[in-house]
Formats: structure tokens, C-alpha cells, sequence
């Protein structure tokens, strides 16, 4: 499991035994919608499931809080900032062209359930619009950059490891 899978289900766990979860509704999720993605400029050949913003309302009642980690999706890979507690900038002049965009962003939709996996174009915190950015240096493969609060914040591909997620090794590469 993911790591922003993780957090929507211990959530719901937390949720469900202190009553706040009604009945029907614990467990259902949304249809196999992921939490957060972006979108690949490239076009990909596997087939997704639909982004949560094709499914879910902006308003309503809430019945699941999801407490979302900062990602990205992009071509299948999960990106995070601020994993590890710190949220790295990067200066605009590294700055390489648009390897993608973000369509969904996860942190304002109302979930009735758990959400479910995020797909390619989903983010948590960007906004919809937002351009994800090579970061020259590196291949989008390891790491990406987009703006937010001012600032170029970067993100670092990961993967899961033995069920836990970390950052792949070209990620942390200097």
C-alpha cells in the first residue's frame, strides 16, 4: 500500500471505532479512485481508473478526513514533498519544461468513504492547472518540481519497499 493509501485507511480505522463513520458507509470507498495524480504530457498505454474529481462532490456532507501527505502522481509514479519533514525548493533557472499537469486536486473533495488509489494527473495539495516541472539534473524519472506558496517545491519519486514507502535511489542523488 501507498503511503497516502495508508493514511486514508487508518483514518477510516480511526473514524469508524469512535462513531463517526455511519453504518454502509465504513469500508465502501469510491469506486477504486485513487486519492492524488497528475497527468503525463506523454500519453500512457495502461488503462486507470478515474480521477476521485470525476466522482466526488466539493461539497456535502463529510464522513471520512483524510489526512493527505503533499504528492503528486505522474505517469504512474508517486511523488512527495516534505516526506522527511522538509519541503525542498528549488531555484526557477533549474527549472526544465512541463512533464505534466495536475487535473485533481484530492484535498478539497468531501469522501464518504475511503478514498481509493490516486492516478496520474490527482495531487493532493496543488492546485488543478498546476504545471509539474523537470528539474534539470535530474530525470523526471527521480524528481519534479512544481509551484506552490511561492515557492518551486520539489518532489521526489518513490516507491514501496517491503510495503513501506521511500524515496528511489536517483531521487536523493546529489
Amino acid at each position: 500500500m501507498r503511503r497516502a493509501d495508508v493514511a486514508a485507511v487508518i483514518v477510516l480505522a480511526v473514524l469508524s471505532t469512535t462513531g463517526c463513520v455511519r453504518s454502509g458507509n465504513a469500508g465502501t470507498g469510491v469506486g477504486g479512485v485513487e486519492a492524488s495524480t497528475v497527468s503525463a504530457t506523454a500519453s500512457s498505454t495502461r488503462q486507470q481508473p478515474s480521477s476521485a474529481c470525476r466522482s466526488m462532490s466539493l461539497t456535502g456532507e463529510v464522513t471520512t478526513v483524510v489526512d493527505w501527505v503533499d504528492f503528486v502522481q505522474l505517469d504512474g509514479i508517486q511523488y512527495y514533498a516534505g516526506f522527511d519533514g522538509k519541503a525542498a525548493a528549488v531555484a526557477e533557472e533549474r527549472l526544465g519544461s512541463a512533464v505534466g499537469r495536475v487535473e485533481c486536486q484530492l484535498s478539497v473533495l468531501k469522501f464518504r468513504g475511503q478514498p481509493g488509489p490516486a492516478v496520474d494527473g490527482d495531487a493532493a495539495y496543488l492546485s488543478v492547472g498546476t504545471d509539474v516541472r523537470a528539474i534539470r539534473g535530474y530525470a523526471p524519472s527521480c524528481r519534479v518540481a512544481a509551484r506552490i506558496d511561492g515557492a518551486n517545491r520539489v518532489y521526489l519519486a518513490h516507491a514501496d519497499v517491503d510495503g513501506v514507502s521511500r524515496p528511489v535511489p536517483c531521487a536523493k542523488a546529489p
